[in-house]
């Protein structure tokens, strides 16, 4: 018999392969960059002047504004500000805005608006100044909208605040700087 060898194996399986030496590529050669001649002038685009673009509403859908009519007889003047803002107006104007679905209001034309506590001053001013000639037209009603769907497209008004003793707005859509 023949003799074998403790712990050691008779042949390898497969035999090293030699290896082959890689020879370094040069590396890619550049192409040439245009040369800008005077011919072709450009200039940055980083360093001109930025021009602010606000961004402009001119109408709000009432679902969104979550518009709901609110009853006169509910609303007092000792009553704190909560999370919706008020318009006073007519009936007919209320009805068209709820046929149209929208709230139309514009920089020049806008809406004016007040928080809960303005509102019985206001209704009082503009029952002084209607004539009622009888029929539903120009009853004035209340429409409430959801205060976070506008706060930034509203501005102070100085003007009626300062009138009234409590905070109005205008609904100028126009969104506010950040």
């Amino acid at each position: 018999m023949a003799q074998r060898r403790k712990g050691g194996m008779a042949e390898l399986p497969f035999a090293p392969m030699p290896r082959k030496r890689r020879q370094r590529r040069p590396p890619p050669s550049l192409p040439a960059s245009p040369t800008i001649g005077p011919s072709i002038p450009q200039s940055d685009l980083f360093t001109g002047a930025r021009t602010a673009t606000r961004h402009v509403l001119t109408y709000l859908d009432t679902v969104s504004l979550g518009l709901g009519i609110v009853n006169m007889r509910s609303l007092r003047g000792d009553d704190g500000p909560d999370g919706y803002l008020y318009h006073v107006t007519t009936r007919t104007e209320l009805e068209t805005i709820q046929a149209r679905g929208t709230v139309l209001f514009s920089a020049r034309a806008p809406l004016v608006l007040t928080e809960r506590n303005g509102v019985p001053a206001w209704l009082a001013d503009m029952m002084d100044i209607t004539e009622p000639d009888g029929g539903q037209g120009d009853v004035p009603v209340i429409f409430r909208v959801k205060r976070f769907a506008i706060d930034g497209l509203v501005e102070n008004d100085p003007d009626r605040t300062r009138r009234y003793g409590v905070s109005f707005y205008l609904l100028t859509g126009v969104a506010g700087q950040d």
